[in-house]
This record gives C-alpha cells, sequence and structure tokens, in this order.
C-alpha cells in the first residue's frame, strides 16, 4: 500500500457524536445491567453498577466546561457524552480479566487507563497542549478513583494511586515521543497537526493554515497569460500559473482558481489551467492569490497583441500528447497523458521547457491538463521517463509550429454550471469552454473547476465535443481542491456519469461556438513574487513523518500498555 494511502485510511474511523441524552441514558443502563447481573449470581443488590456509571456522569457534566475554559478548539456536550461513554465502556471490558486476576486489579487497571484514552482524545480534537487538558481527561478517573476506595476499602488507595502514576507517565511520554518526528522535521508538533487536521474536518477550522504556516516557505514563480481581446465583447484571458490549488477544501488556497477568476470577473472571462506545480507549491491561504493577480495587472502593459494565430497542431511523443496553437509570437501548449495517469507535474519541468524555448518564442503556456487520474497517482519529476517525455515533447512541438502559417483568428468563451456538487467533483466555477476558430477550424479547450478527470472520462467528453463539429478538443481541470475534503480522489466523472455531465459541456462549448468574434491576441510572463507556500519537499516530508508515525503507533502502544500492565499487576498483589 502506498504510504499516503495508509495515512489517508485512518480517516474511515471518523463519525459524528450521538446527542449528550443517549450517551448519558445508555451509561446509566449499563450501570443498572451491572447490577441486574450481579443479583441474579449473588441474589444480593450490592451497587456495583455506580462504580461505572457515576464516574461517567461526572465526566460528562464536567468536561465540557473544564475543556471549554482552556482549549484552542470547540468541544461540545455531544463530545464530552460520547468521550465518557466510550470510557465507562473501555472500564467495563477490562473487567474481563477480573475473571482470572481479581475485580481489585481489573478496576484499578481500568480507571489508568481510560486516563490515557482520555488524554489522547482531548489533545487530539480539542487542543494539542496536552498539560492543559490533563485535568479534564482526568476527571473520570479520580470519580471512578474515589467510588473504588468507597466499594474495596483503604487499601486500594495505594494501587490506584500507582495506576494514575504509571498511566499519566505512560500517557505523556507517548505523546512526547509521538511528536518528536514532525518537532524535529518541521518544528511544530504531530499533535499540532493531529489537531488542526480533525478541527478542519469536524469545526470547518482553518487552523490547518496556521499549521503550515510554520512550515512555509516564500518563493517567486512565473505565471503566463494570454490575453484575447474583441470588439464589442469581453476579453478572454487564459492563466497558466506554476502554483498548486491545495491542499484540501477551504484550507490553503485550495480554491485560488476561483479567487483569480472572481477578482477579473468585470474585465475578462477567466481560464485559470494547471501549470506545472505539486503539493509543494501550495498557496498558504487564498489570500496568497493577490501575488497572482498582481503579476497578471502588471504584465498587462507588456502584451504585444497580433491579429494572427496558427492552426491547432496535436503531436506525441511517447505517451505524451500536445495540443498545440500558436498566437503571434507565443505558443500554448496544452500536455496529456490519458488515457495513462495524468497528474501533477514538478514545477521544474516547466522551468526546463521554458528555458528551451528561448530564441524560438517569446512566452511559453505549457499546461498540465491534468486530466486522467488512474488508481494511483505520482507527481511526474524530470529525472523520470515520462518527464523526459514532456520535455523532449514540448521540444518536438516548439520546432514544429515554428513554420506554422498564421491567419487571422476569432475566439469565444461561455460559462455553465452544472446541478452537481462539490461532493460529486464539481467546484464553484463549473465549466468554462473557450473556442478558437482559424480558417474555419474550430479547436475547443474545456476546463472543468475539479481535481482531474476519472479514467476514459477525458475521451468520452472529448468524443462529445468533436460530434458537435469542432476539430480539436481538449479537456482540462483547474485542480481545485476544494472538492476533496479528506481523500484526494474525487475527479470529474467518477460519483457523475459521463452520459449526465455531456449535456453541460455541450451547452458551454456551443455557448463558445456562437460567441465567437475576430480577436487580436498577446500574451505575458510574470513573476508571481514572493508567494507564501508549503515549500519544495515539505508535503513529502510530512506525508513520510506521518506515515511513519502511523505505522509505529501500535508497537509503541502495546509496549506502554504492557509496561503499565505488569507494573499495576505487582502492585496490586502486594496490597490487595
Amino acid at each position: 500500500m502506498k504510504p499516503e494511502v495508509k495515512t489517508e485510511s485512518l480517516t474511515k474511523y471518523l463519525f459524528n457524536a450521538p446527542k449528550w441524552g443517549l450517551s448519558l441514558a445508555i451509561m446509566i443502563l449499563i450501570g443498572l445491567a451491572i447490577d441486574g447481573v450481579v443479583f441474579l449470581f449473588t441474589g444480593e443488590i450490592r451497587g456495583v453498577g455506580f462504580a461505572f456509571s457515576i464516574p461517567g456522569v461526572a465526566a460528562l457534566i464536567l468536561t465540557k466546561p473544564l475543556v471549554s475554559a482552556t482549549a484552542r478548539q470547540e468541544f461540545t456536550w455531544n463530545r464530552s457524552g460520547m468521550l465518557a461513554l466510550a470510557s465507562e465502556i473501555f472500564m467495563l471490558l477490562w473487567m474481563v480479566t477480573g475473571l482470572f486476576l481479581g475485580a481489585g486489579f481489573a478496576y484499578v487497571f481500568g480507571v489508568g487507563f481510560i486516563l490515557a484514552i482520555r488524554l489522547v482524545v482531548l489533545a487530539a480534537v480539542a487542543d494539542y497542549r496536552f498539560g492543559r487538558m490533563y485535568g479534564p481527561a482526568a476527571i473520570q478517573t479520580f470519580a471512578g478513583a474515589i467510588v473504588g476506595v468507597w466499594f474495596f476499602g483503604p487499601g486500594f488507595v495505594i494501587p490506584v494511586v500507582v495506576s494514575i502514576i504509571v498511566f499519566s507517565v505512560g500517557v505523556i511520554g507517548f505523546l512526547l515521543l509521538f511528536d518528536l518526528p514532525m518537532k524535529r522535521t518541521s518544528g511544530v508538533g504531530a499533535m499540532h497537526f493531529v489537531n488542526a487536521f480533525l478541527a478542519h474536518l469536524t469545526n470547518g477550522s482553518n487552523d490547518l493554515e496556521e499549521y503550515f504556516h510554520h512550515i512555509s516557505e516564500y518563493v517567486s514563480v512565473p505565471e503566463t497569460t494570454f490575453f484575447f481581446r474583441r470588439a464589442d465583447k469581453p476579453d478572454v484571458w487564459f492563466v497558466i500559473p506554476n502554483l498548486h490549488p491545495g491542499p484540501m477544501a477551504e484550507i490553503g488556497g485550495s480554491n485560488f482558481p476561483k479567487i483569480l477568476h472572481d477578482d477579473f470577473a468585470e474585465e475578462a472571462m477567466l481560464l485559470v489551467s494547471h501549470g506545472c506545480a505539486s503539493h509543494d507549491l501550495n498557496l498558504i491561504s487564498n489570500r496568497e492569490t493577490k501575488s497572482i493577480t498582481k503579476a497578471i495587472r502588471e504584465s498587462l502593459d507588456s502584451v504585444i497583441y497580433t491579429d494572427y494565430a496558427s492552426r491547432p497542431i496535436r503531436t506525441r511523443f511517447g505517451t505524451v500528447s500536445i495540443l498545440s496553437q500558436r498566437f503571434g509570437d507565443s505558443l500554448l501548449m496544452i500536455t496529456t497523458r490519458s488515457p495513462e495517469m495524468t497528474e501533477d507535474m514538478d514545477y521544474s519541468i516547466g522551468r526546463i521547457v521554458m528555458g528551451e524555448s528561448k530564441g524560438r518564442y517569446k512566452n511559453i503556456g505549457f499546461v498540465d491538463a491534468h486530466n486522467c487520474m488512474t488508481a494511483v497517482t505520482n507527481i511526474i519529476y524530470p529525472s523520470t521517463k515520462t518527464g523526459n517525455e514532456f520535455i523532449s515533447g514540448a521540444d518536438d512541438a516548439m520546432n514544429r509550429m515554428l513554420d506554422a502559417e498564421m491567419l487571422p483568428f476569432s475566439v469565444g468563451a461561455a460559462q455553465v454550471i452544472p446541478p452537481f456538487s462539490r461532493g460529486e467533483g464539481f467546484a464553484d466555477m463549473g465549466i468554462i469552454a473557450m473556442v478558437t476558430e482559424v480558417a474555419g477550424i474550430k479547436t475547443a479547450y474545456v476546463l472543468f473547476d475539479g481535481n482531474n478527470v476519472h479514467l476514459g472520462v477525458r475521451e468520452i467528453l472529448r468524443n462529445a465535443v468533436l460530434g458537435l463539429g469542432l476539430d480539436e478538443v481538449e479537456i482540462m481541470t483547474t485542480d481545485s481542491h476544494v472538492v476533496n475534503s479528506i481523500s484526494g480522489r474525487n475527479p470529474i466523472g467518477d460519483a457523475v456519469s459521463p452520459g449526465e455531465i455531456i449535456p453541460y459541456v455541450s451547452e458551454a462549448v456551443l455557448k463558445a461556438v456562437e460567441d465567437l468574434a475576430p480577436a487580436s491576441g498577446g500574451a505575458a510572463t510574470n513573476i508571481c513574487e514572493e508567494v507564501e507556500v508549503f515549500g519544495p519537499s515539505r508535503i513529502v516530508q510530512l506525508t513520510s513523518t506521518v506515515n511513519a508515525i502511523v505505522t509505529n503507533l501500535l508497537p509503541l502502544a502495546t509496549l506502554l500498555m504492557a509496561t503499565a500492565f505488569l507494573l499495576i499487576l505487582v502492585v496490586c498483589m502486594i496490597v490487595l
């Protein structure tokens, strides 16, 4: 299994807490059921169930206000009830050992064990500063200790104190060890990351952005924009930013294509394509979009417009297919490997292509269509066979377009918002189509606001558009990660069938054809200065560290449990 899949698989354990009243009722019923079982076997009502239900009720009532007084994140009554109920059940489960080692030992071990469980949960959900969470975590344990002294007598004091100390030291040591690897690599503890991540999933908190700020770096990367202007019609701009719209939901820069689109809504129809960028170049906040906006505005003054464009040409090099169209002295290239995996390309591939274009073209728009998600996706690096195919394929396409016939051209554009949700893979901009026409040859550039296209769907959609009378078509995605709340797998055409999507694609393309008008165009490249991003290799480093932690959690927890078990057992054998 891939490391990222290991980490992602942990999210299947997420669920919503039941109503606190239900948890309270179940805790009381468990206590009554225990008393009922004891009565059946002994014929006496001993009130043993109170030893479990009273600590649980105390924890439900006190945990929420104590956590709310000091914690970073919201902690609800429902969560307080669920945690208390779960702890009561854990205590009861440990009573099975009482059949062999005595009821006193089982209860002593149980009250210590739930202290460890509650502290880990509160540190993860409410506040990673576990020192502040110790008091709320210990409520049920301390209540259980008092009840235990009442049931088992004064001799119970020493074993329960030992249990509390052993589990306190053990769980604090566990949390410190849990934090250590990530603190060494990023300077911020793993529990801080878990706390922020769970807060995002449960409360919609943006604390992950604060976490990312601790590991971020400032970069300056180029963006290239093709500007098309038309008489009496809105401009159409095709933008290729070399920044990545991730990591997920509204966190970081996941929605920057939509924000960038809206920034220029009164000036032009904007298509924000996917350049060469991986999660290393995630904006740490959508606010960083201002750097891209500024670069585009500054480049407007350097655009040299031309009335001529080439016919489109599709070339292939190895597994890479490139749709190229030249506008004056600038070249737009849309790349794909579909039906092979077409995912993020490393930033350096784009820079290599731009560097090799010098002397041939003034501007190069090198677009990753990001349109084929297979079972496993990986970043494409320039040193790989696939990376070299992209670079060599781009060089070949640039050479072929040098002598292309330049003719007057028209441009049209349209946007359609289909009735599909983010959960179905469609982000807020829906579908934007740009159509160019040169000497009667119509080319459709269809951009989905989403994260990739399901395997095989690109071909279905492309054939549908070709069937409308277009001569050449490419399907692209913005790679917007607002459609990914947890998993990175929610491509176009997975949750919604291609047949349901085709009518909206057709509508966008046909409207763009109707919008065709004679145009002049030009391109400009500018630098997005000092953009705060995750930073080179940070995601790989972070993922590797998290996966290493997850892999070693079970052995570490087992060791701590075994140590606690033996120490407490020895004390109980001596005292009880």
